[in-house]
């Protein structure tokens, strides 16, 4: 199977929303289109005119891409919820629906299958503890970033974190470096309507202040059309 398109997700959408039951989508869809998210802004971003129609038709692409991987998974889910309701209060539900869920899905269902049984049992049975369960799927890609990732420094013995600098050590040791930062700029000229990387839409006139990724922020401030300004702490 080839890539998946918007149109496809439309596709998909039209019938989850038209059935009854959970339809079928690929198993690996909601990790393919992360991928292509990833990728597209990668795309966009490496452009020399992030206002150009390419990378900003990419940007778009992007944002339809998440709209409908969203509202794909918003009607899933749903359904999904009331499947595991229904098994919980005893009822038969029918086994393809089972089959028609995505490995993340199917651990969705179980959680809440599983929390509502102990919910149950705990408040109409009267059991003294109530269990805990927890959603347990990774996907496959975050498996492999996982195992990619640097272990943490060793520590010596009965060696202290204050809590006051556990973010620090995290982020320096495990997060790795902040993400980039937004540029503040004031504009002095009519920019049309664009969307940054991240699929923020602006339309830009004089006197507005806006924060933009550098790379946008530095080719406005060169074609004149914006200053950067910081603002003091």
């Amino acid at each position: 199977m080839g890539r998946i398109t918007t149109s496809d997700l439309h596709g998909y959408l039209i019938d989850e929303r038209s059935s009854g039951s959970l339809s079928e989508i690929p198993a690996t869809l909601y990790e393919e289109i992360q991928a292509d998210m990833v990728s597209l802004r990668a795309q966009a971003a490496a452009s020399d005119d992030p206002f150009g129609e390419g990378a900003q038709s990419l940007i778009k692409e992007r944002e339809s891409l998440r709209e409908y991987l969203r509202d794909l998974y918003a009607v899933r889910t749903q359904k999904i919820l009331n499947l595991a309701l229904a098994r919980a209060n005893g009822d038969e539900i029918d086994r393809s629906e089972l089959q028609m869920m995505v490995p993340g899905e199917r651990a969705l269902f179980e959680v809440v299958f599983e929390s509502c049984t102990s919910c149950r049992k705990a408040l109409l049975d009267g059991k003294p503890t109530l269990e805990i369960t927890a959603y347990s799927y990774v996907s496959p890609a975050a498996q492999i970033d996982a195992e990619a990732s640097p272990a943490l420094p060793p520590l010596p013995p009965d060696a202290e974190i204050p809590p006051e600098e556990a973010a620090d050590f995290l982020m320096e040791n495990v997060a790795g470096p902040a993400p980039e930062s937004y540029s503040i700029l004031a504009v002095h000229s009519n920019i049309p309507e664009f969307q940054d990387y991240n699929g923020r839409i602006y339309s830009l006139s004089p006197g507005d202040v806006v924060s933009l990724p550098p790379q946008m922020a530095d080719i406005l401030c060169k074609d004149n059309k914006a200053l950067s300004i910081r603002i003091r702490k």
